[in-house]
């Protein structure tokens, strides 16, 4: 409390001067195109000096300046947790960096300490809701195949345009081709699984039912079993961040193989290297689909002297076809495909360990390698 105090003291304005009277908090912008940032202008050049030899961190500044998301009573706002960020000094007052974007339409409310007796100083603060764009839709979802392994461990649904977040699994079903909605087969995580850009969601089917000799897979049965139809049903009451239902639902078909517990081997991909003086595209055939979004991001290609070749990547095929397009011709030389060994399929096997590994077996001598690759020649 004693620290709080005296931080207080130390950004604290002349006697009887309230902040809305020198100093001003808005939102500004530091670049064109990024994300606003809320600063506090106006300090008086005294307490600015003071400030930076404090060293304030930003949890020293969280007490005296914060950020939080507006709703209720003044007394309810200021217990809200505020809004993670960085604190960085300007010319004249600080500046709150929010460590993800704010969000248009959404108010917040920046609360300023700036004395240490007496109510904090509150000033609202909002982006615009930019003009509705079209209505969403679903656009893929993925695995993309119509035959799936029974221990198939999550699926991407991938949308046009960003949706509503919270309590996600209410809009998905697994349907058996008996008609009967399988009893819950979604790892229901409260923290769901958005891309950055939030246009994909991961799914995971429940990993106690998909591993075998686990309590849930034993008490509650698998989710997929071999032989048998499924539909994963996404609803089309889905709305999108405007309040508007997507376009149309989606229904997923696809039948229930084999188990595959086989890890990811680089050594059975098929390559169809290019010809030297060419920018043809480097064609990689897959023996079996692997995880669609790890696929882009975890595999490169490297040249004879060790550097990676610029290019396009490509995912198709039912996720068993790789498409590398050079930016440049190809040279003569050794090159190597490379890819983390993280790199699953699409029951969760990685590059050289099954998913379905006793952990009490697991090898911990050694660090195990992060990279594998599989060489080609290009003539």
């Amino acid at each position: 409390m004693q620290r709080i105090i005296s931080l207080c003291i130390l950004i604290s304005l002349a006697p009887g001067t309230r902040a809305d009277e020198r100093i001003s908090i808005r939102l500004a912008t530091t670049k064109p195109g990024e994300s606003p940032v809320v600063e506090v202008r106006g300090l008086p050049e005294e307490m600015l000096a003071r400030i930076k030899s404090a060293q304030l961190t930003a949890k020293d500044w969280a007490p005296i300046f914060r950020v939080v998301v507006s709703g209720g009573t003044n007394e309810e706002l200021l217990s809200r947790p505020p809004l993670a960020g960085d604190y960085t000094i300007t010319e004249t007052g600080v500046r709150f960096n929010p460590q993800f974007p704010l969000v248009p339409g959404r108010e917040y409310v920046a609360v300023l300490h700036d004395q240490p007796k007496g109510p904090p100083t509150l000033v609202k603060l909002s982006l615009p809701r930019p003009t509705p764009g079209p209505r969403v839709a679903i656009s893929a979802v993925y695995p993309s195949a119509n035959r799936l392994p029974e221990n198939t461990l999550r699926f991407y649904i991938h949308f046009s345009g960003p949706v509503a977040r919270g309590d996600v699994y209410k809009h998905l079903k697994l349907i058996r081709d008996d008609g009967v909605e399988v009893k819950e087969p979604f790892l229901e995580l409260p923290e769901e699984l958005w891309s950055n850009e939030g246009d994909r969601l991961t799914v995971f089917f429940h990993p106690g039912r998909v591993k075998r000799g686990l309590v849930p897979h034993e008490e509650d049965g698998p989710i997929l079993e071999q032989g048998r139809t499924y539909t994963l049903s996404i609803s089309g009451k889905w709305e999108d961040t405007e309040g508007r239902a997507l376009i149309a639902g989606v229904n997923k078909t696809f039948t229930a193989g084999p188990p595959d517990n086989q890890p990811v081997d680089l050594g059975g991909w098929s390559v169809m290297a290019p010809r030297a003086g060419s920018d043809s595209a480097l064609i990689v055939k897959l023996p079996k689909p692997l995880d669609h979004a790890m696929l882009g991001r975890v595999v490169w290609i490297v040249d004879p002297t060790g550097n990676r070749v610029p290019g396009q990547l490509t995912v198709g095929g039912g996720e068993r076809v790789l498409t590398f397009a050079p930016k440049k011709p190809w040279e003569k030389g050794d090159y190597r495909i490379v890819a983390e060994t993280r790199l699953e399929d699409v029951c969760g096997n990685r590059v050289g360990e099954s998913f379905e590994i006793d952990e009490m077996k697991r090898e911990t001598t050694q660090a195990a390698p992060t990279t594998a690759s599989r060489n080609f020649t290009v003539r």
